[in-house]
Formats: structure tokens, C-alpha cells, sequence
């Protein structure tokens, strides 16, 4: 007797579930490394203003010169796939490398091909080498990008807490031969929240307030 076919509804259900397990399960990893599920505090820096500031010196002297182009071509090379090759959004890669001078994460821009305006070159990397270390930090890390960071992947690298950016390409590069305005949120950013082009307004502060005291009174609260 032959085996009955699941109905489409259930298929792409299947096929959801399928994408969520491997995607989101590696990003999720590090939320069960030790501390995060015994009712301990995980020690981490909580605010990117609290971690030591390293010089570029201090980054350039990590490594020989030829050593920091070829991380960097690797992350170039990583752009032409995403932009080029592969079709799967901006010409936009990454690359992490940690103190020891191993490539732990590449990364690509899939912003057109998973319809995620996340996904980016720099955002691909830090969710995988976090993944792979467990941990939300990468202490130790240098970023090197083809072009210089988006405002968002510049705060995610600040949230990761790696050691130094190293980019190729400036913004008003991926402008000119992308039309990428980053200069413009950049801009948005540096304006006061009334001026800014997408209005935002205060909703119910005190009762959001009331979560985050809850938050703070926890004896086993994740600190970041």
C-alpha cells in the first residue's frame, strides 16, 4: 500500500519548522551555556561602555600586515558571492577572527535571498561565530568587513564587544555604486527622535517600567 502524501498545509509547515530549527536553534545556543538555565548570574559586560578600550594600534600589531589583507580579502571574497556570484543580496561579507588569528565565522549579505533586512554580511558573521563559541560576546575578535558598517551592524559589533573593525569599501562607496544610504541613518541617528523621519513616541512607560524593576529584582538575571 503506498504510503499517503501529506497535504501542502502540512508540508510547509514541515518546511517552516525546518528553517526555524536551523536557523534560529545555532543563534539560540548560547542561552544553554553553563549559568543561563541553574539560577546563577552570567557574568557578562552588560553595556558596550564598560568594556577597555584597544587601540588600532593595538589591532594592527595583532597581526603581520599581510596576515590583517588577508582576512580582509576573505571577507571581500565573501562579498562578491552575496553580490556577485550567489545573487543573495548586497555585496556586502565578514569575517570574524579571534585573538589567535583562526577564522571562527564568515559571512555573507542574504538580505534578498531569505527577505530578512538583518541579515547582513557583518550580522551573518557575529550570529555565527557566537554561535559557535556559545556565548553572546567575542571578547578577543576583530571584525573584518568589506565595507564599512551599517549603523545597526556597528551596534551589534559594539553588543558583541569585539576588539576592532578592520573595512574595505567606505559608505559613501556602497552608495555610490549601490545606492546603500547609510549616510542617511547615520544622520537620523545623530538628530533628535522629534526631527527624525520615522516617528517614535513614548507608550505606556510606567507599565513597562514595571517589567524591567521585576527584571531587576531577579536573584538569577542574565545581565545582558
Amino acid at each position: 500500500m503506498s504510503e499517503s502524501r501529506p497535504s501542502p498545509s502540512v508540508r510547509i509547515r514541515r518546511m517552516t519548522l525546518g528553517l526555524a530549527l536551523g536557523l534560529g536553534f545555532p543563534l539560540g545556543l548560547f542561552w544553554m551555556a553553563p549559568g543561563a538555565t541553574s539560577g546563577t548570574t552570567m557574568g557578562f559586560i552588560q553595556v558596550p561602555s564598560d568594556a577597555p578600550r584597544i587601540t588600532a594600534e593595538q589591532v594592527y600589531a595583532r597581526f603581520p600586515k599581510a596576515k590583517h589583507e588577508e582576512f580582509m580579502r576573505r571577507a571581500i571574497a565573501n562579498s562578491r558571492k552575496a553580490g556577485v556570484e550567489y545573487k543573495t543580496g548586497g555585496a556586502f561579507g565578514a569575517v570574524i577572527v579571534d585573538a589567535s588569528g583562526t577564522v571562527i565565522a564568515d559571512g555573507m549579505n542574504h538580505v534578498v535571498a531569505q527577505n530578512d533586512p538583518t541579515w547582513h554580511g557583518e550580522m551573518h558573521a557575529i550570529r555565527q561565530a557566537c554561535a559557535l563559541l556559545k556565548k553572546p560576546k567575542l571578547e578577543g575578535c576583530i571584525l573584518y568587513t568589506s565595507s564599512e558598517p551599517c549603523p545597526m551592524c556597528l551596534a551589534t559589533a559594539y553588543w558583541a564587544g569585539v576588539d576592532g573593525i578592520l573595512y574595505g569599501a567606505k559608505v559613501e562607496d556602497s552608495k555610490k555604486y549601490g545606492n546603500f544610504d547609510d549616510e542617511f541613518i547615520y544622520a537620523q541617528f545623530a538628530s533628535p527622535a522629534k526631527d527624525r523621519a520615522i516617528s517614535q513616541q513614548s507608550l505606556l512607560r510606567d507599565e513597562a517600567v514595571e517589567v524591567w524593576k521585576e527584571y531587576h529584582n531577579r536573584k538569577d538575571k542574565v545581565d545582558y
